[in-house]
């Protein structure tokens, strides 16, 4: 998969879970610290997101992890019509590209976890 439809993806992601919530860009942006304009253009997969982002996006979008915002939601079932979150695949990353993703991710989350534990101590 090119990097373009990773930010692609990534972007639709964002804008979903922004308007879910009720959030317009300016009140998201806002909250992440970065400008309207670069969240229109993250959502519009023209603009690569730095990591602290990917942190700041997810806390602000009420999510448990960055890990999240790599998952897609599935297409309405003609059946049932639920919807639900589907890993990213065939289009989207592969399942390697996926683990890594996750793995540097948990890293991250647990570095992070760590630093506010020994903050709450002192």
């Amino acid at each position: 998969m090119e990097s373009e439809q990773i930010y692609k993806n990534l972007g639709m992601r964002i804008r979903d879970l922004r308007k879910a919530l009720g959030r317009t860009q300016v009140q998201l942006a806002k909250q992440v610290g970065i400008s309207r304009a670069s969240l229109a253009n993250i959502e519009a997969g023209r603009q690569q997101v730095l990591v602290h982002h990917l942190f700041g996006l997810a806390d602000a979008l009420q999510l448990e992890s960055p890990a999240a915002l790599l998952l897609l939601p599935r297409p309405k079932s003609k059946r049932d019509g639920a919807e639900s979150d589907l890993r990213i695949s065939g289009d989207g990353l592969t399942e390697k590209q996926r683990r890594e993703v996750l793995d540097l991710m948990g890293g991250a989350l647990n570095s992070h976890d760590a630093g506010a534990e020994g903050r709450e101590d002192e």
